[in-house]
């Protein structure tokens, strides 16, 4: 973790960049999570297979119920699952998958989706789909930001001009 840190430090990456825009999504998605479960004009409105848009879209009704998941099948909770866990693969094949030293951790960035089966297959249709197509816009943004945006050559040249400028002091470790 120390050398992990002198590294982001001499490259001037901050730890906490990633954590700011995380946390001001959090209000976002409560509102989002309250709007689509409470709103009566979604209610009684058919889309696609959902008959119900502030109810679950259910496609199979299991005659047993499994802890933790229920007694359904929701298709947009599966489709939103599978396009979570194709994100995570995405990321790690760009070589963002985070430590690779340690073996349990490439395995992380897939265990958030299997969670979100269980937790989303209870939540309102109108509620999954809009995380479905929020999952696949970002596939898109990636892929083309990859291919077509990003300058390795300049990203590494700015990482070599970091790493010869002096340190800079930390304003917390001066007090």
């Amino acid at each position: 973790s120390m050398d992990q840190m002198k590294l982001w430090k001499s490259a001037g990456v901050s730890p906490l960049g990633g954590c700011l825009p995380a946390l001001l999504q959090i209000p976002i998605f409560m509102s989002l999570y309250y709007f689509f479960q409470s709103n009566i004009s979604l209610r009684g409105e058919n889309f696609l297979w959902a008959k119900d848009l502030a109810a679950y879209d259910s496609i199979y009704n299991m005659p047993f119920s499994i802890p933790f998941y229920g007694d359904h099948v929701s298709l947009f909770t599966i489709l939103f699952v599978i396009t979570s866990l194709l994100l995570a693969l995405y990321s790690m094949n760009m070589n963002m998958g985070g430590d690779q030293s340690n073996p349990m951790m490439k395995y992380l960035p897939f265990i958030m989706p299997v969670m979100f089966l269980g937790i989303f297959n209870k939540l309102s249709a109108s509620l999954t789909f809009y995380y479905f197509v929020s999952n696949v816009i970002t596939l898109a943004l990636q892929f083309v930001i990859q291919q077509w945006i990003i300058d390795p050559e300049k990203i590494h040249a700015q990482i070599k001009e970091k790493r010869s400028a002096p340190p800079k002091e930390n304003k917390l470790m001066k007090k």
